[in-house]
């Protein structure tokens, strides 16, 4: 496309170089030959000839352009071939037919055809948009300019036409339609160059001297015509084509670059568009005045008197109309800057993230900005004339219409209050409303709403208070929601509906985060609230208080024992495994129990009495309830003590072991020596392991309290083995926890004990709880190991565990305990005797020693040794002793030739037990 324009760019400019060098031929034609038929032939081929290329070129710019724009240059193309057709008939008849061209005649039509197809296609050319006060200001410049010039015409051409016209009224009509159509020429013309804009004003420029040169051209034939002065060739006949060429020029420039009238009309200097109308007024003035000085019938002083007053009226109307022109453009320079800020406004407004809402002192709402659309998605008007309180929730209209009185009372001082608006959806959506009384201002008058969607604002602070209020892990009530609640419950219950607080703690919680992981403790714990949500009623709460503590809030509750039958549930539905990391898990929960019973008593008076009957809970042996009474505080506080002290028997050296021998029951020999660890408390005389055992398990003092015995068990056997040799090594047995067996340094401890005090490994037995065993494949893999070193392994309390048979499975189980439980029934339970003998059955099955705890009467060793049990240990064949007498009564029984035997020295009540 660019090559061709290119090319017929060229092709054009060579046209108008032929052209000009025909014109420019034909007149010096004309000048060295005179009116020959040459010169003749020349100057008529050079009019239509750039006739012609001015249509072409006109031609040209309609296709380049579109609109109004492409119109105008067709029309003035149109109007240049008919003036090239005029032309053609002329010369036709002066050429070809060698006579004079009769008035009028066929040319005649086409040269003055030419006259409303240029006229209509400049009046066609796009112009800036005017106001009608403009549109009637050009009308009037334009009827100023035409009759100025037809005043300058009549008296230099159109006068003397009209005066010497002569033949049909036809032929004085068309004579006189020259002039008037030139006339008519003049003024689109001057019209034209007055609203060329600045930037695209060379184009219309041209054509308008194209224009006036024809018009020069036209009134020269006129006047010569009418003075029968007008031969074969003119030098006038140059306007024509001088003319023409000037308007193929100006197609030519539109050609190359469009004119942009409408977007840059506001550039063109004004002042001189404005002086222009009065331009032909002078003229005119000066025309008539000369011609009336010329004949004669004008004094000279009222001649050059009108001229000055005219020059001063004209320069008069400049100045005013200049100065009209400086206050329109500071004007329109301020209206600019205010239609600026307006538009700067209206966007703020509408396109604020604000619903703006005006109201007048009735509550109706008068206006409302467009982002009532994106708020509320109502269509922009469609709430307007409506009551703004129809659009509040009904629980919160009272305050909006008490805020709005106030607003009312106090001028231009805001107020503000949340509320939820109706959605168009059916919503309420809640918002923040600031209320400004604007109704004193005149360019207001009405209370302005300013409403602000608050929607992820309160959905923030619902999420941060449910993140203040609840456990992240469980999403249960945390510490501070229980708290709460139990305020409110005990500030607000009544005789027909008590209260209860169940204290909750998991036992051996720590166990599972030291074998599986703190990830698994959290879905355990996880598990263990959803547990707890389903077993209780949807009114009362279920929180964690941290840690593996967990409480429930029992409210309305119809007597006392429903808070027992609700912990008995509890209990009950957590004997069934949790399920993690594909591996069933057993965990047991200790639950305290306290209720309101006093009317003055508080929250945390409440809460503390649970936890008292929680510690109870737990130190009288865990899984299981206690209730609150007054005198387990004291018990609790006895206990706390005991802690303390426990803290400082370790420095202290206050413990000490006891030993109590097994025997087999066919031969009566010492199997081994149990050690059994004794607290010589300064206060409270010689402790059991049961009163401290469990608490040391749980202040972590077990595995340093282990490491002792251990290791004071090894050096005391070892010294017994040498004192005491025989054929068959004297075992020492060591009792175990399971807060040992998950101490990573339980191998090395055993290592150590055992080589600084000499002792053969397979003489040192480890008693293990089935409990302590369950699901941990850290304590198997140990227990493998020791094994393997020659440690004997030997399983205690069987039968009352919850794995017994996967144990013997997968443990390297070299001695079965049976528990005393079942030793003391089997006399007067049948199935405990069943049980029994099973178990012995079961053991020497599989190739393990069954040692039968707690024989505390002759028939019971009798029984079981009939029954093929191997061991016995008890009562009845020795109490636990310190190892000062037990090593008194070794020395008794020594036979050098049969080896140790022990005969029963002691014989005790059946309501004694074994430690």
């Amino acid at each position: 496309m660019t090559a061709v324009l290119r090319s017929t760019r060229w092709f054009a400019l060579m046209l108008l170089a032929a052209t000009l060098a025909t014109a420019g031929f034909g007149v010096w034609v004309t000048l060295r030959y005179g009116g020959t038929q040459l010169s003749q032939q020349v100057d008529d081929l050079g009019q239509a000839g750039a006739a012609v290329i001015a249509a072409a070129l006109c031609g040209l710019a309609a296709w380049r352009h579109r609109g109004r724009t492409r119109v105008a240059w067709s029309l003035v193309g149109v109007s240049a071939l008919s003036w090239a057709t005029g032309e053609s008939v002329w010369s036709y008849y002066q050429l070809k037919l060698g006579q004079p061209v009769p008035f009028p005649s066929v040319a005649d039509a086409g040269f003055l055809g030419a006259v409303p197809f240029a006229v209509l296609g400049v009046l066609l050319f796009p112009a800036a948009p005017a106001q009608a006060a403009s549109r009637l200001g050009a009308l009037l410049d334009g009827l100023i300019i035409a009759g100025s010039l037809l005043v300058v015409s009549w008296a230099t051409v159109l006068g003397t036409v009209y005066r010497g016209g002569s033949g049909s009224l036809l032929s004085q009509a068309i004579g006189l339609a020259y002039p008037i159509g030139d006339v008519i020429i003049a003024t689109i013309a001057l019209l034209l160059v007055r609203r060329a804009p600045r930037d695209g004003r060379g184009p219309l420029l041209l054509l308008a001297a194209g224009l006036l040169a024809n018009l020069v051209a036209d009134s020269s034939f006129a006047l010569l015509t009418t003075a029968n002065a007008y031969g074969p060739v003119q030098a006038s006949d140059t306007g024509w084509v001088a003319g023409y060429l000037l308007i193929g020029l100006a197609a030519l420039r539109s050609w190359q670059g469009p004119i942009e009238a409408a977007a840059q009309v506001d550039r063109v200097d004004a002042r001189w568009r404005m002086l222009l109308p009065y331009v032909p007024v002078g003229a005119a003035a000066l025309a008539t005045s000369l011609s009336d000085l010329v004949t004669g019938s004008l004094d000279p002083f009222l001649f050059w008197n009108v001229m000055a007053v005219t020059l001063l009226v004209v320069i008069r109307q400049y100045i005013m109309l200049s100065d009209n022109v400086s206050l329109s453009r500071q004007l329109k320079a301020q209206a600019d800057v205010l239609r600026e800020r307006e538009e700067h406004f209206r966007s703020l407004v509408q396109n604020s993230s604000d619903l703006l809402t005006l109201a007048d002192r009735d509550g109706i709402i008068r206006f409302q900005s467009a982002s009532v659309e994106r708020i509320l998605a109502y269509p922009p008007g469609e709430l307007v004339n409506q009551p703004l309180l129809d659009l509040v929730h009904p629980d919160d209209r009272a305050a909006l219409a008490a805020r709005l009185d106030d607003a009312l009372k106090a001028s231009a001082l805001p107020t503000s209050l949340d509320c939820r608006i109706r959605h168009k959806l059916g919503t309420w959506s809640p918002c923040e409303v600031t209320i400004t009384n604007l109704l004193h201002l005149p360019s207001v008058q009405a209370v302005v709403l300013n409403i602000r969607d608050v929607t992820e604002r309160k959905v923030l602070e619902e999420k941060l208070t449910h993140q203040a209020y609840h456990d992240t892990l469980t999403n249960l009530a945390n510490r501070t929601a229980f708290r709460n609640h139990l305020e409110q419950a005990v500030s607000s219950s009544r005789p027909e509906g008590g209260i209860s607080v169940l204290f909750l703690d998991l036992d051996e919680f720590k166990s599972v985060n030291d074998s599986l992981g703190h990830e698994a403790g959290d879905q355990l714990l996880a598990a263990v609230g959803a547990r707890l949500e389903r077993l209780v009623q949807p009114i009362d709460i279920v929180a964690r208080l941290g840690g593996d503590e967990f409480a429930v809030l029992l409210q309305h509750l119809k007597d006392d024992e429903t808070a027992a039958r609700v912990a008995e549930r509890i209990l009950r539905h957590f004997r069934p495994a949790f399920l993690l990391q594909q591996k069933e898990l057993f965990i047991r929960v200790s639950i305290g129990i306290a209720s309101l019973t006093a009317a003055g008593e508080s929250a945390d008076e409440l809460l503390r009495n649970a936890d008292v009957a929680l510690y109870m809970a737990k130190a009288r042996g865990k899984a299981r309830y206690e209730r609150y009474e007054p005198t387990l505080r004291a018990a609790a506080l006895d206990r706390m003590e005991l802690d303390v002290d426990l803290q400082h028997a370790m420095q202290h050296h206050e413990f000490l072991l006891h030993y109590q021998p097994a025997v087999t029951l066919e031969s009566s020999n010492i199997l081994f020596l149990e050690a059994l660890v004794r607290w010589n408390h300064p206060k409270r005389g010689l402790l059991l392991p049961r009163d401290f055992i469990a608490l040391a398990e749980e202040n972590g003092l077990m595995v340093e309290l282990g490491r002792w015995i251990l290791r004071q068990a090894c050096r005391e056997g070892r010294r017994w083995q040498l004192r005491y040799p025989a054929r068959d090594p004297l075992l020492v047995s060591v009792n175990m926890t399971r807060r040992q067996l998950q101490d990573p340094r339980l191998i090395a401890d055993v290592t150590e004990a055992t080589a600084a005090a000499g002792l053969d490994p397979h003489t040192l037995v480890l008693e293990l709880s089935e409990s302590a065993l369950l699901d941990n494949e850290a304590i198997l893999a140990r227990l493998q190991q020791l094994s393997q070193r020659g440690v004997k392994l030997a399983l205690d309390n069987f039968g009352t565990g919850y794995s017994s048979l996967a144990s013997l499975r997968d443990l390297p189980i070299d001695l079965l305990k049976l528990d005393h439980s079942f030793v003391a029934r089997m006399s007067t339970s049948e199935a405990d005797a069943a049980v029994v003998r099973a178990v012995i059955t079961l053991g020497n099955t599989l190739g393990l020693m069954t040692v039968a705890d707690g024989i505390e009467r002759a028939e019971q060793f009798a029984a079981l040794n009939a029954m093929g049990c191997r061991a016995g240990q008890g009562y009845f064949m020795s109490r636990p002793l310190p190892a000062d007498e037990m090593d008194a009564m070794l020395a008794k029984t020594v036979d050098a030739a049969h080896g140790r035997q022990l005969l029963p020295a002691w014989r005790l009540g059946a309501d004694e037990r074994s430690a």
